[in-house]
Order: structure tokens, then sequence, then C-alpha cells
């Protein structure tokens, strides 16, 4: 939007300078102002709503995450209706949906009880369009009414009873005929997303059934839900949601009814992409808005998610650019070796030579912002084959950003390069007649001729892509509902409204529940060899593949009902096919059995590709040389699961802790902890290991040797010690094309840190197959090592352009570095003049922690300050309570004490009481009881301070064989010793030592050198300083942690006597001066130092 003329602008104007009319302009006009604005008034709306006394939820959704769950499925519903409103009748100017069914003055006409306090806008307006219209067909002239309304009389023995295609209650309407009128036009969509989720299901092994009531569609009120019309219409409310937001501001904030709040936005069904955007809510307004909710409720985002209001989205910015970049390397392999098969793998590296030459040709053929491309017909054909035969999965897919991201521009590139859509269709149609049943055949090529039949021929782009090569999964069920909803969108805002077609000319949507799943990523199954009865699992495969071929076009609930049981009937008989082969344990064979794609409220807790998608390993192409590792053949076939060409996604952060407690269960039917199980899976195993790690490794075996991954992440893994494993795997397996840093740069708060890698897979590995990161055998022997060709372009984010800048800053500053610099011991985005200065460094002295000879301690964890560090004058008190308590006190630092050259003691000290595994006390090896009566008598004064917080002592993790004692530890003697302090987190190289006997907190660090000056010199030292920012995890606002495993790394120098000499002289003269003047200046000293 153009600058106004500033100069023309009159002071006077609205009573505002002319600077702040230009600002209030530029946020009229700020798409992501306005998309923040809409998510903060839904959000607010969710939180009242889901506390609101008068709202009352069907009897299964009625704990806290249930409740949470109808409203943003609710939520979901409504807004994707909204977007509907926009596709208009070229003829009457309507839109798909009756605009009278959200006009709050048409109810008092539509209904009896309109009134705000009353349930009935909800139940008689939204129930009946959701679950009896869109999702039901529309009347066939000459045939028996499919939509009507049900006999209200209807018991539970009707054979009425849970057919959710029929209209409820009429009795809360003044004349049903109006509403009637109303909704028989509107066109069936499918899809699954209006589909009523009450259902009768089996009760455990018995032959009976229960009722699950989740959305309430019943005739008897004691099933409905109670939605007072005030949410929906009327007023405008003053509520108090500082609870909800853990933020006491929060007192008195304006909620307004959800139409109200819809009315005030302007929408469209064009998806915006990052270099076209209109001031309006386009429909990735969904996921913006919906991975937000899903996260304000999450419990291991929820706090941060509340406050962060509207962050947890991935930029459209960043999908866009990840995309791009996964698809230059994918597309570059198909030119330069050739076109996969249908569903084939791409084998063989591309010279350097042509990388050049095809490089700028994909970006040209990739931008939004040019129209045309550079590539022979032959080229064409090959790019096109290479599109066809693309599987790519997001395996956190959330909302769908990454798959839509990858829909819209794989539909741009088949716009330029095939624009009559001719060899896209011809594609499609030689698949079909392949198709050995003859009724099969006829019918999808009948679905081809009406895909392509339209004057917008995206819509048989997109809905060959999204059938063919994108998939999806997602551990939370509602926010798989929500990506199939942006699927849908995109379908339906390429097609044209006809009056006279059937169905009002709108294809029905297909059915993706075998495309999008809910599963957990991370766990798969144990599936081994196909023994005895192979022949029968793939007959049985094969058909079950067959019926979710034809369930995703099915358009009549008949239908639908038909697959579903085929496919149950199938399981069945495949599940006891499996256990009978040895190819699965028997209780993953009930596992894969009992795994329902088309429940959509719960997740499968195992994710099988082959399973879930009937996606299985390809053969390699005949002749084509195999996809070779760092200097050596790879195996000669993918492992099973193998079967993507693109992993891309913004896996979850859960720090590890969260883990710790998360139980799941075995192959064996046996519930065990999380973390064991993953470590029986993934080579990348540590303890300390982030939940993301496991995605990498996780995503690395769903790929195709040859296959792409490209992943946003947090960057503590470049350099974290739980990351040296993952460092090693993705060195030692894949070839990274680009890797940027973003440091501490606000992308999303959804991840702290984020940074982008894009790599390519080179070599399977089993497990025990992973080299050792530092032995000479291992990974670092040559065979091992990449080649000296292989480069990456990497870069590190320097704050300062906006964000949205980042791709063309990328494109001007990254630079190659070298494969082989990308060490298991740490990642290091530095140029190769930087690694080689470092490396001189390092190589010229001693690793600190070699050189204190392994002294180097982690302060004291007490699991509670409170209890066992007090000031002064509680120290005092104690003492004169009683004289014993004097033999346990310790003078303490805390981190904020260590300053560079000095510890500036605050009168804190620590109760040390070691553990009884440490030393032996006279409570020791005694029952606690009996233990605590003496220990009471030992330290009188210290046992009734204690008492005071007993129960929190008890609780606390941390701990020794009693909860009075101090958990374990080995170097209890170190604190006695003259050392050097180190704290945790720094801006600077802040040092000090320590001749005093201190003991330090759990963020200090000790050092225990032969030298103490001669260390510290070298220690707060410019190229000290210089070696941290290289070395060390960086954190936000230019800090670093000075954890010993990043310090005990900074290389200590030889240096000869009399330099050795002068040195110590020198900082014995700096900690003289800052004990004596804390405020001291030592610059010239330390300049002395540092030349």
């Amino acid at each position: 939007m153009a600058l106004l003329d500033l100069q023309t602008i009159s002071p006077d104007l609205f009573g505002l300078s002319p600077m702040l009319i230009q600002q209030h302009h530029d946020e009229a006009f700020d798409v992501e102002k306005v998309t923040k604005d809409f998510y903060e008034e839904i959000a607010n709306w969710y939180f009242w709503a889901r506390d609101c006394p008068g709202v009352f939820f069907p009897k299964d959704a009625g704990n806290e995450e249930q409740r949470a769950l109808f409203l943003i499925r609710l939520l979901t519903r409504l807004i994707f209706c909204w977007f509907l409103r926009e596709k208009r009748n070229p003829e009457t100017g309507s839109g798909l949906i009756p605009d009278s069914l959200f006009d709050a003055r048409r109810m008092k006409d539509l209904l009896k009880d309109p009134s705000p306090e009353a349930c009935t806008y909800y139940t008689a307006i939204l129930q009946n369009l959701f679950f009896a219209t869109l999702n039901t067909e529309m009347d066939t002239t000459g045939q028996a009414s499919v939509r009507r309304f049900l006999d209200e009389g209807d018991s539970q023995r009707s054979d009425e009873h849970m057919v959710h295609q029929l209209w409820r209650h009429a009795r809360q309407l003044r004349d049903p005929a109006a509403l009637e009128k109303l909704l028989r036009d509107i066109p069936f969509l499918n899809g699954g997303l209006f589909e009523c989720l009450d259902d009768r299901v089996q009760k455990g092994n018995s032959p009976y059934t229960v009722e699950v009531r989740i959305d309430g569609f019943a005739t008897d009120p004691k099933k409905q839900p109670k939605l007072p019309n005030s949410l929906f219409y009327g007023q405008d409310h003053i509520v108090n949601l500082s609870d909800a937001y853990g933020d006491p501001s929060k007192k008195h904030e304006i909620v307004r009814p959800v139409l109200s709040i819809l009315n005030r936005y302007n929408f469209t069904l064009t998806e915006n992409t990052p270099f076209d955007q209109e001031v309006a809510l386009d429909p990735e307004l969904l996921g913006h808005v919906f991975e937000n909710l899903l996260a304000a409720f999450n419990p291991e985002t929820g706090t941060v998610a509340r406050k962060a209001t509207g962050s947890f989205y991935t930029p459209r910015v960043v999908v866009d650019w990840m995309v791009d970049q996964a698809l230059i390397v994918y597309l570059n392999h198909a030119l330069c070796v050739g076109p996969p098969l249908a569903g084939g793998r791409i084998h063989g590296a591309p010279q350097a030579a042509a990388l050049q030459d095809i490089d700028p040709r994909l970006r040209r053929l990739l931008s939004w912002e040019d129209e045309c491309h550079d590539f022979k017909p032959v080229e064409v054909e090959k790019l096109i084959d290479a599109i066809d035969g693309l599987k790519t999965i997001d395996p956190a897919c959330g909302s769908g950003a990454f798959p839509m991201g990858m829909l819209q521009k794989l539909v741009h590139v088949l716009k330029k390069l095939d624009p009559e859509n001719k060899g896209w269709r011809r594609r499609q149609e030689k698949l079909a007649e392949a198709i050995e049943s003859g009724p099969a055949r006829a019918e999808a090529l009948k679905a081809i001729e009406r895909a392509f039949a339209r004057d917008n021929d995206d819509y048989g782009r997109k809905l060959y892509l999204i059938e063919k090569c994108l998939y999806g999964v997602d551990i939370q069920p509602i926010a798989v509902q929500i990506a199939k909803l942006r699927f849908f969108i995109s379908l339906v805002c390429d097609q044209g409204i006809d009056p006279k077609e059937e169905n009002y000319g709108i294809l029905p949507l297909p059915n993706l529940e075998t495309k999008v799943v809910a599963a957990n990523t991370l766990l798969g199954l144990h599936r081994g060899q196909l023994l005895l009865g192979s022949n029968e699992v793939k007959r049985l495969e094969t058909a079950l593949q067959k019926v979710r071929h034809n369930y995703f076009t099915a358009r009549s609930y008949k239908r639908k009902k038909e697959l579903r049981k085929e496919d149950k009937r199938l399981c069945d008989e495949l599940a006891t096919a499996l256990e009978d082969s040895g190819e699965c344990t028997p209780y993953d064979a009930k596992r894969l059995a009992g795994w329902n794609p088309y429940d959509t409220n719960t997740y499968a807790p195992f994710f099988d590709p082959g399973w879930m998608f009937g996606l299985s390993g390809r053969a390699r192409p005949t002749g084509a040389p195999e996809r070779g590792g760092l200097g050596e053949t790879a195996l000669p076939k993918d492992p099973p699961g193998a079967v993507f060409d693109i992993v891309i996604g913004n896996p979850p952060y859960v720090r590890q802790e969260e883990l710790k407690n998360q139980i799941v269960t075995g192959s064996d039917g046996k519930p065990q902890p999380l973390k064991d199980a993953l470590k029986g899976q993934y080579e990348c195993f540590t303890g300390t290991a982030d939940l993301y790690v496991y995605f990498f490794e996780r995503s690395l075996q769903l790929l195709h040797t040859g296959g792409v991954l490209s992943f946003i992440t947090s960057n503590k893994w470049f350099r974290a010690g739980y990351g040296e494993r993952l460092r090693t795997y993705l060195a030692y397996a894949t070839r990274p094309s680009v890797v940027l840093d973003f440091g501490d740069a606000p992308v999303f708060t959804s991840i702290a840190y984020p940074a982008i890698l894009v790599t390519q897979k080179v070599k399977n590995i089993e497990k025990g197959q992973l080299p050792d990161p530092s032995s000479p055998t291992g990974f670092l022997h040559p065979k091992n090592l990449p080649p000296d060709a292989w480069q990456s372009h990497v870069m590190t984010w320097i704050p300062g352009p906006d964000i949205r800048e980042f791709p063309d800053i990328f494109e001007r500053d990254a630079f190659a570095l070298a494969q082989r610099d990308l060490k298991p011991d740490g990642w290091r985005m530095e140029s190769p003049v930087n690694l080689r200065l470092l490396e001189r460094l390092r190589k010229a002295g001693t690793p600190l922690g070699e050189y204190v000879k392994g002294r180097f301690y982690r302060g004291i964890l007490t699991g509670l300050n409170e209890a066992f560090v007090v000031d002064r004058a509680t120290r005092d008190r104690l003492i004169a309570e009683h004289k014993s308590s004097a033999e346990v006190f310790k003078p303490f630092l805390r981190v904020r004490d260590v300053k560079r050259w000095r510890c500036d003691f605050a009168d804190q000290y620590l109760i040390k009481i070691e553990s009884s595994e440490n030393k032996t006390h006279p409570w020791s090896g005694k029952p606690d009881k009996e233990a605590e009566k003496v220990f009471a008598k030992t330290y009188p004064a210290i046992h009734a301070w204690f008492e005071t917080m007993r129960q929190a002592l008890i609780k606390r993790y941390d701990q020794g064989k009693y909860f009075w004692e101090l958990r374990s530890c080995d170097y209890w003697e170190e604190f006695e010793q003259p050392k050097i302090f180190v704290p945790a987190i720094e801006n600077e190289v802040n040092y000090a030592p320590d001749l005093i006997a201190f003991y330090g907190n759990d963020k200090t660090s000790i050092i225990i050198p032969s030298s103490i000056p001669y260390t510290l010199a070298i220690l707060n030292s410019r190229v000290s300083w210089w070696i941290t920012r290289q070395l060390f995890a960086s954190k936000q606002g230019g800090f670093y942690e000075f954890k010993p495993m990043y310090v005990s790394q900074i290389p200590i120098p030889v240096a000869k006597p009399a330099q050795r000499t002068e040195l110590e002289k020198v900082v014995d003269h700096i900690v003289a001066k800052k004990r004596a003047d804390p405020a001291a200046d030592v610059s010239a000293w330390e300049q002395e130092i540092d030349e």
C-alpha cells in the first residue's frame, strides 16, 4: 500500500497528526494485524463460552478437554460456513449458504424463542445446517425426499434414531417450512467435517451397544447441548478473562457474540500467497486461529499460548520458503537423473555443473512473481512426472499449514508447466485405464471427466494432488479435522455455482480419512519379514487399498457405510493373517485391526504408512543406480515404511522433562514409559533429548534414499549434548543443502531459537548402525566422512530486518560451508575463515576440561531453596537456638553474585546436610521415623526450621536418603578448594576467583585448576569471548549458556614461564583492585592480557 502524502494532510484533520494518520492507515491495511485482531476476538469468545455458567455439553463431551474440543469444532464448522457465504450464485448474487441463517434480525421469524437466554439457535439452526444439510445429499426429482424433518415422536427403537441426515427440533421453530426453504437448496458437501459424531458403539466384547453423544444432535433435551443464544447474537458482554489468560489486566474484556465477530471482518475464498495479499481473512486464517486455540488448551503449551495471543502458527513466508527448498532438491534430481516411475524413487547425485544450470531455472519456476519458465518440452515432461510420483508428508501437521503450502505451490508449478492441463489429465486417465474392474474403471474415468470439465482447471489439479501426493499425521484428532477443512475450502473455491446442474454444480468433496490421520507418528509397529501366509497378507492388503481408494470419492451415506463395513471386515481378516504369518505380534495385529480411520474422536497409538495410507516400499527402477551413501554403497533396498519423497513440517517442541511420566503400550501389550519405547526405536535417543529430536530420525525412516527432509525446529540440537547423536546421524546419513539459524529472532512463539534444515537422505541406518561420534574407527573414519565437494548453504540471521525479508537476505548472504565442517561436537554456521581460526586455536591449547583433569562441577541443586538457603539473620537465629546449627552452614553464592573477577557475597548460607550416601550421620541407616528422631536431637533448631516446610521437602524430587538431606553429590570437598566460579548464562565472559570456600547454586559451576590466576586470564580474555560465541549455545538478547559441556572445550594454551608469570601478576592485580573497589576500572590491565 502506497504511503499517504503527509505534506497535504492538515494537522487539524481528525484531531490527529499526519504521522499518526499514516500509522492508522497502515494498520487498517495490515493483513497480519487484522488476522491477529480476529484471533484475539475469537479466543476471547472461546474462553468465555468454555466457562460460561449457562453452557452445558453432551454427556460424552463433558470433561475439560472435550468441552474445549466441542467449541473448537463448532467454530471450525461455523467459520467454514462463513467462507461458503462468499461463494456466490452468478444468477442471484446470493451465497452458497443463505445470509439469513446468520442474521440475528431474522431469528424472531424463525425461532419460537429467540431470546438471549434460550438455547435454540445452535440446535434448531446450526445443527440442522451442519449435520442434516451440508452432510446430506440434495433431493432428486421423482424420488422420496431425503431432506426432511424427523418425526418428533421418534423413540430410541425407531429406524430413524441416530439417522443424522434428517432435520430435528421442529418444535423449536416458529415456522419449520421457513427454515426448510432456506436449507433445501444448500449443496451437499460431503468430506466428513459436518458428519455428526454421535454414534452407537459396541460395549467392550459384549453384543450390546451404547450411545456416544459428542455433538448431541438428538430430540431428547437431556442429550442436547445447551448453548444460550447470547453466545451467537445480541449484546456485547464484559467478561473477566484473567484466569483464562493468566493475566490480571483482563478482568474487564469486551466479548462479542460470535456472529457479531464474524460480521465485523471481510472474508475471501482466495488463498493469499506471501506476495499477493488482500486485506481480508483468507482460508489460512482457519489454520492460524485453530492452531493457536489448540495450543491454548494443550497442557504442554497452554500458558505460553494464552499469553502469546496468536503466534503458534508457522508464518506463511516460512512455509513457502521451506516448500521451495525441498522441491528444488527433489526436482533437481528428477531433471538430472531421470524421472521416477509413478511412485518410484529418484536416484543418483546430479553433477555440480548441472545443478548450477538447473537451480536458477527451478527458482524462477517456483516464484510467485514470475509467470514463465525456462524448461524444454522434454524437461517439462520430467517435471510433471516427478510431481505425479511425489509423496510428501507432514509428520505433525497441526492445522495443515505445510500440506496446504505444498498444494498451493504444486498447483502453481503445474499451471506454468501445463497451462491447459492436458498433461496432468492424461496421467490421471492413464492410471484409471489400468484399473482391472470394468465398472470401477468406468467410474474412475467419469470422475476425471467431472474434475476437469470446469473452466477453472485448478480443481482437477488440486483433487489429484490431494489424492496422490499429500499426506499428514497429527496426534490431535481435532487438528486433523482442521487440516482436512483447509483442503475442502481449497477445493470448493475452485468450483462455480450452476443451479441447473446436480448439487448446484458443486462436486461433493472427497473423503480424506486415509490422507490425513490422527496417530502417534513416533511409535511405529514392529513388523518383521513375511513368513508363511504372505500371499494372503498381500491379497488382503490389496483389497483394503481398493476399499479406501473407493472411499476417497464415495458420496452417499449408504455407500460410505457399506465401504466402512467392508473395511472393518478386511482389517479383521488381515490382522489374523499378519499374526499367523509372524509379521506382527498378536497385540500389534489387534492394534492394526482396531484402527478405525473413520473415528474422528481418537488417535491411533502408532503410525504405519503402509497400513494407514496403503503405501508400501517401492522398488528401485530397473537399471537405476542406488543412491549411495558417503563414499560407500547403501543398502540394496529401502526398509519397509520408507515411502515418502519429501517430509516437511514443524515438529512439536516438548521438553524432555515433560516426557518422564508419559506411558505408552508396547508391542507386547504391556505399558512402558515413553522414554523406554523411544530408546528401543531410535538411534538418536538420549535421556535428555527433547521430543523433536525423534521426529528428525522418524522422518528420515519414512523417506526413500534420495528423499528430502525440510524442518523448522529449535536450534538447540546444533550444540546441545543431547544433539550429538542427531548431528552424527544427519552428517553421516544425509546431505544438508540449507541450514538457516534464526538465533533468538522472534519468528513465532512456539519455537525458541528457530532454525531451518533442508537435507537429503543418502543412507539408511538400521538400529545399531550409527557410528560412534568421536571414535577414529567410527564417524571420524575417512570412509564415513562426507566427500570434500559436498557443501551446504548456511546463514546465521542477524537481527534488524523484518523477518519476512529472510528469503531475499538468505539468497544474498548465505555462504557455502563444507559438510565436513558440520561435526558431531557442534554445528556452527560460521564462515570457513572463522572455522579455520577456531580449529587453530583449539589445536594451540588443551581443552579446559582436560586441562583441569575433569575437576569441573555443577553447583548444588537443593530441590527447595526456601528451606536450604537462608539469610544471615535466619542463620544467626538458628545458631542462637542451638549451637549445633553452626556446623551445617556454608557461605553460598547465587548466580547473580558471580561477577567478572570477583564474587559478591550477599550473606546467603547453605544448610549443608549431605545425603547418607555420601556421609555417615548419626541417623544414617535407620528407619525413617527413628532417623528423624535422631536428626531432631542432633540438630534441633534445623529440624524445627525444616518442619515449617515439611510437605514441600518430602515432595521434592532432588533429595537424599531422608527428606532433610540434600541429594547425593560426589564432590562436596571440592567446594572447599580454591576455584573459579562460572555463571550459567551471561552476555560476556564473567569468570570469578574464589579463595574463601564458597558453595554455589545449580546456576553456577566450579573449576579447580592448578593455577587460578593463569586460567582466569585465559577465560576472561577477548579470545575466550570469541570462542564462546562460536561454541556455546545462544540465548535471547545476546546471552550464552556457560554449561560445563561448552566451557570445558575452551583451549588453554601453553605459555612460556615468563609469559605465564606476567599474566598471573596482572590477574592478581585486577582481583585485588576489584576486591577493594568493585567499580574499579581495570580495562587497561584487561587489554594487557588480550595483547
